[in-house]
């Protein structure tokens, strides 16, 4: 590559353009390019970030009922939204029951055949509960924010 200097002094290329100046033209050029770049993965590292505390979005919710049978509840946990109606069904010809683990939550009484029993959940959290009559029958009803 030949190079002449000019009266200023900057070395200039064959086409005649000085040489910091092909070097401006090309950040220029590449400029906006390197700027997309960087804010789009900005953008995507932001929005993809998450908590590990984070609850399950409630798109994930599939039902707001729980069925009782001889051998447990089903499903035996369930993630619902604060201020669903949960309702479990009991489809066992025995009487059962719901009750929440900690004894003040929730408490159905017994359910007999076919009958239902239904709690609003209005707080956020985790309640495991149980039959009181089938100690070995356990579920866990998980609230979170919609």
């Amino acid at each position: 590559m030949v190079m002449v200097l000019c009266s200023s002094t900057h070395p200039i290329d064959p086409a005649g353009y000085p040489l910091h100046k092909l070097t401006i033209m090309k950040i220029q050029k590449i400029f906006p390019g390197i700027v997309f770049i960087v804010l789009a993965t900005i953008c995507i590292q932001a929005c993809s970030k998450t908590d590990p505390n984070d609850n399950p979005p409630v798109a994930a919710i599939l039902s707001d009922t729980v069925t009782i049978q001889a051998d447990g509840f089903s499903p035996a946990t369930i993630t619902i939204a604060k201020g669903t109606k949960l309702t479990w069904k009991n489809i066992d010809t025995q009487t059962h029951s719901v009750s929440s683990d900690d004894g003040t939550s929730f408490n159905s009484g017994n359910i007999s055949a076919n009958g239902m029993y239904s709690f609003t959940f209005t707080s956020n959290g985790s309640l495991p509960y149980r039959c009181s009559l089938h100690p070995g029958e356990t579920g866990i009803v998980q609230v979170v924010t919609r």
